[in-house]
C-alpha cells in the first residue's frame, strides 16, 4: 500500500519505519525540516499548495498524482490548518485520512496547572507576573503589542528569532530536562510558565521544574480540529487496522 505520512512529531518516524518494514510504500512529509529524518523512504519537505491551489487542493493533487492510497495525519495537536487541509484533501483524492493524536498531559498532576483558551484569555491572566516563559512557539512575536512594559518576555522556539527590545530569545530544539530547564527558569527569574498540552514525555520536563519552583503554568487548551475516517491515541491501535486493507494488487 502507498501511504503519504504527514509528519511532524516523534511518533511519525516511529509510525513510517514501522510501515515501512512492514512492507508499505511511503512518503514522509515535513512542513519545515528542523532536523534530518534517518528514515528509507522518499522524504517530502514544505507545503503542497501552489500559485493557484489552497494547501487542501495541492495536497489532494498530489495524493491523486502519485497515486497515494491513504493519508496519514501525524502532525502536532496544534497544527488544525494542516489537519484541515489533510481531511478535504483526502475526500477531494477518493481516500480515508486517518489521524494519530498524542495523549496530553495529565493536569491533574499538577496543582499549579492552569488552562487558557486563547490570547485575549491569557493575557489578562498573567498581567501581574514579571517575566513570562513562553514555551509555545515562534507565534509570540504577533502578540508583542500586548507585552506589559513591566514584563520582560522569555521566548523559546525552534526557529531563529530577531533581536527584540523586552524580550529574550532563546533558539533551541528538544528534548529539554528537568535539570536544564530548572537552571533556565532560575537564570531567567521566570515566575509563570505559557506552554501547549503537546502530551510529549521529552516536552515534560518544564513542567516539573516550574512545580519545584512553585511556578504557575498556563497550558493551551487543545484546538478542535476536522474530523478525519478514523482517529487514533495509540501507535500500537493505529498500526494495527493497516493490514486490513487489500494489498494484494502491490
Amino acid at each position: 500500500m502507498k501511504i503519504l505520512v504527514l509528519g511532524g512529531i516523534a511518533e511519525s518516524k516511529r509510525i513510517t519505519q514501522q510501515l515501512i518494514e512492514r512492507g508499505h510504500e511511503v512518503i514522509y512529509s515535513i512542513a519545515g525540516l528542523v532536523r534530518q529524518p534517518d528514515l528509507p523512504c522518499e522524504l517530502r519537505t514544505g507545503g503542497f499548495s501552489s500559485q493557484d491551489e489552497t494547501g487542501a487542493e495541492g495536497l489532494g493533487s498530489y495524493c491523486k498524482k502519485h497515486k497515494v492510497e491513504l493519508l496519514l495525519d501525524t502532525t502536532h495537536p496544534y497544527a488544525v490548518g494542516i489537519s484541515a487541509n489533510a481531511v478535504l484533501a483526502a475526500e477531494n483524492a477518493g481516500i480515508d485520512c486517518w489521524r494519530y493524536t498524542r495523549p496530553g498531559w495529565d493536569a491533574a498532576s499538577y496543582e499549579n496547572w492552569h488552562d487558557f483558551g486563547d490570547w485575549d484569555d491569557l493575557i489578562l491572566q498573567i498581567r501581574d507576573f514579571q517575566h513570562p516563559f513562553f514555551t509555545i512557539g515562534a507565534s509570540v512575536l504577533e502578540q508583542l503589542d500586548r507585552r506589559p512594559d513591566h514584563q520582560q518576555w522569555i521566548v523559546r522556539s525552534a526557529r531563529k528569532l530577531p533581536d527584540i527590545d523586552g524580550i529574550i530569545t532563546i533558539n533551541a530544539i528538544g528534548p529539554f530536562y528537568y535539570e536544564d530547564e530548572l537552571s533556565l527558569m532560575r537564570q531567567n527569574n521566570v515566575d509563570v510558565l505559557i506552554s501547549k498540552n503537546s502530551g510529549c514525555p521529552h516536552l515534560a520536563g518544564k513542567l516539573d521544574a516550574a512545580r519545584s519552583l512553585g511556578i504557575p503554568v498556563f497550558v493551551q487548551q487543545r484546538p478542535l480540529l476536522a474530523r478525519p475516517n478514523k482517529c487514533f491515541d495509540e501507535v500500537e491501535g493505529l498500526l494495527a487496522e493497516i493490514p486490513e486493507f487489500n494489498t494484494s494488487e502491490n
